[in-house]
């Protein structure tokens, strides 16, 4: 593919309607499979760690994805994660599974934009959407296709993926299974558990995982056409790696999730002007927890037993949307649209520990299991439901083909019966948010190869389920009352230039005020709680490049913080540098391709990155330990910046046989460090050098 055919092809993520990437009206990218198989990317992180703009995060157990300066926490729910026009984020965290759980083996392409698509998609849509489009039966030039891969840290993996075209119905499947030991390693955690020197002690974390994901998707042909069903069904087991307590466990824990997702979408192309689209989408998410908060001999023998929780349950959603859209005159469109999500809980199927985590955390007589209260105990048995309204113009070429205006507004509401379940009679009252996300942006085509664009939008994050809801358990601390909703505001300003018919550079200056970030307080039992509002400029630059067998791109961001309000007393202030992320990021690729071989380099360099001043110096550790550390002895006040690089090597052994190796952190750097937001005396240590092989059969 040239990079004239790349740059002509569609994204409809950004409109809900086919555009190129230079005049839809926001900062969208696009990824093909094959891009993706190039550099051996099987995941959407390995995509998004590549954009501008992102990058790598860890908190707990998961890898995360900051964003333009803004760390972000366990649940991951600043982005909107889609397939083919469904959402797909999780129903009790709003978390888009963005790892590895979800494998982009039955991707055609991705599109992800930088920045707020509340105007259209409502919650979740803050930091970005990514949208995965997946293959028909009619893509596949071969109607089998298998990869095997087997590697470091007794990594294995498994991908099929087979079509089938008939007269009513085409289908596509797709089975993926993985499995790994993890990156395991020595380090200290929070405990306090010191040593005869009153050093913390070192312990092996735990990141043993296991997934597979088996998905299948029915489409109508002929009179049929517009009619499709997905089935998705995401199974994943993992370890918690330094605790959700930040005690190393001193036993392999049992975690596992599991998803069921059914879809059914009717888009009809009957009229040529009118357009019409139905969506139904149920989602179940199933918990099956056992999990080792304290170990054995715990707070001087206070917990002779350690501390199990655990919890057995579910929760399902039911999402629904309707939408029009009509042409009126040279292309300019009008589109308006609804859609409702309704939440349910209905209770545990099991919850216990041999913790009264109620009665001031103390064991239970005899130290045995004993039944806990419901999970989300504050909304057992009551809806929780998302109502949303969106309309659109587009104005197509209506005033030339020069300038294209797109104007949008979408009104969400949240509200849900609640339990005041610490009071006598457990009176019920009422919670309800709602906020209007507008958006209007220009683009400019001042030439066939130079376009400027200006955008400016809102954009509205409701709390999840489990944000607002946990009780008795450790694994969750809600104020329902008191939790606000997330509010975005972002402008920006972009040029995007064809330099000649083998590069093309885009650059986009930024500025968003992120309103009452919600995450997870250390220092207050992880509490669920607004942390913080900021405001962060930023500047992303990007070169795309192709020429004859050689392809690849550059890409360089930088952020600057121009306020913040701390909203989470425990956590300091630092209202001038962008901390417990990095101010800057660059990233690069390059492809050399022919009629046998692909040679694949991609490299990131991270910045230097800041703490905050209650992560530093003489801190308290949280959660109740007792124990006072000099945080700099045992990691540095700020992380030095690191460069890691990957490659990958594929040689095409005949028709619909091809062999490969992988290798991320190619020259085995130990200094890719991620940070550990709060008073810790540990920081996340990346991945050490791993290789896979790879086999993949067409026929």
């Amino acid at each position: 593919m040239s990079l004239e055919d790349l740059l002509q092809m569609e994204v409809t993520s950004a409109s809900k309607f086919p555009q190129k990437p230079r005049e839809a009206p926001s900062v969208v990218s696009i990824t093909t499979a094959e891009q993706a198989d190039r550099f051996g990317w099987r995941s959407l992180n390995d995509i998004l760690y590549k954009m501008p703009g992102f990058g790598p995060g860890q908190d707990f157990d998961r890898p995360t994805v900051p964003t333009r300066g803004l760390f972000d926490s366990w649940s991951n729910n600043h982005l909107l994660h889609l397939v083919d026009g469904i959402p797909m984020n999780d129903n009790l965290y709003g978390t888009a599974y963005t790892w590895e759980v979800t494998p982009i083996f039955n991707a055609k392409t991705i599109e992800i934009i930088r920045g707020p698509g509340s105007a259209l998609y409502g919650s979740n849509a803050t930091n970005g959407v990514v949208q995965v489009n997946t293959v028909s039966a009619a893509d596949l030039t071969k109607k089998v296709d298998v990869r095997l891969r087997t590697g470091s840290l007794n990594t294995t993996a498994a991908d099929l993926l087979a079509g089938h075209e008939g007269e009513l119905f085409s289908a596509v499947i797709s089975f993926s299974g993985y499995t790994t030991d993890g990156h395991e390693y020595l380090s200290r955690d929070g405990s306090g558990r010191l040593d005869a020197n009153g050093d913390p002690l070192f312990f092996r974390t735990r990141n043993q995982r296991e997934s597979s994901y088996a998905w299948a998707k029915l489409e109508g042909e002929g009179k049929l056409d517009g009619l499709s069903f997905q089935y998705h069904e995401q199974d994943w087991d993992f370890q918690t790696g330094h605790g959700w307590l930040w005690w190393i466990p001193d036993f392999e824990e049992d975690m596992n999730e599991q998803r069921r997702i059914f879809a059914i979408k009717y888009n009809p192309t009957t009229y040529k002007r009118w357009t019409q689209e139905y969506v139904v989408r149920y989602q179940r998410h199933d918990i099956s927890w056992n999990q080792r908060y304290y170990p054995t001999g715990a707070f001087d023998d206070f917990y002779p037993s350690g501390m199990w929780e655990y919890l057995e349950t579910d929760a399902e959603d039911l999402f629904v949307r309707l939408q029009f859209s009509y042409e009126v005159a040279k292309q300019a469109r009008f589109l308006v649209g609804f859609e409702g999500d309704r939440f349910i809980y209905k209770g545990d199927t099991e919850h216990f520990s041999n913790i009264d985590i109620d009665g001031g955390a103390a064991p239970f007589p005899g130290d045995i299991n004993s039944p806990l209260g419901p999970w989300l105990d504050y909304i057992l048995d009551e809806p929780l439901l998302n109502t949303g309204f969106y309309a659109q113009f587009s104005s197509g070429n209506m005033f030339g083909d020069q300038f294209k205006l797109t104007a949008g507004l979408r009104w969400d509401e949240s509200s849900v019966d609640f339990f005041r379940i610490f009071e006598p009679g457990r009176p019920q009252a009422e919670k309800s948010l709602s906020r209007v996300s507008p958006r209007l942006a220009l683009v400019y085509n001042v030439n066939s190869k130079t376009t400027l664009k200006l955008m400016g939008g809102k954009a509205f994050r409701a709390p999840q389920p489990t944000e607002l809801a946990g009780a008795h358990t450790f694994s969750l601390g809600s104020n329902i009352e008191q939790l606000q909703p997330e509010l975005i505001t972002t402008v920006e300003l972009m040029g995007d230039v064809i330099i000649n018919e083998y590069m093309n550079f885009r650059a986009n200056l930024f500025e968003t005020e992120f309103e009452n970030q919600i995450a997870f307080s250390t220092q207050n039992n992880n509490l669920s709680t607004n942390v913080f509002s900021q405001t962060t400029r930023g500047l992303e630059l990007e070169l795309i490049f192709q020429r004859k067998k050689f392809s690849g791109f550059l890409n360089f961001s930088m952020t600057d913080r121009v306020d913040e309000e701390v909203l989470d007393n425990t956590i300091g202030l630092s209202p001038d540098d962008v901390a417990w992320e990095t101010e800057q990021k660059f990233n690069f690729g390059l492809v050399f391709q022919d009629s046998k071989w692909t040679v694949a380099l991609a490299g990131h360099w991270h910045g230097e990155v800041n703490r905050r001043a209650s992560d530093i110096g003489f801190q308290e550790l949280p959660l109740g330990v007792g124990v006072s550390l000099d945080m700099d002895r045992y990691r540095p006040q700020e992380i030095d910046s690191w460069f890691t690089t990957d490659s990958n090597v594929r040689y095409q052994i005949s028709k619909g046989v091809e062999a490969g190796l992988t290798v991320t952190n190619l020259f085995d750097s130990d200094d890719n460090i991620l940070v550990k937001t709060g008073p810790f005396p540990f920081d996340y240590q990346g991945h050490e050098r791993r290789t896979n092989f790879f086999v993949r059969l067409q026929f």
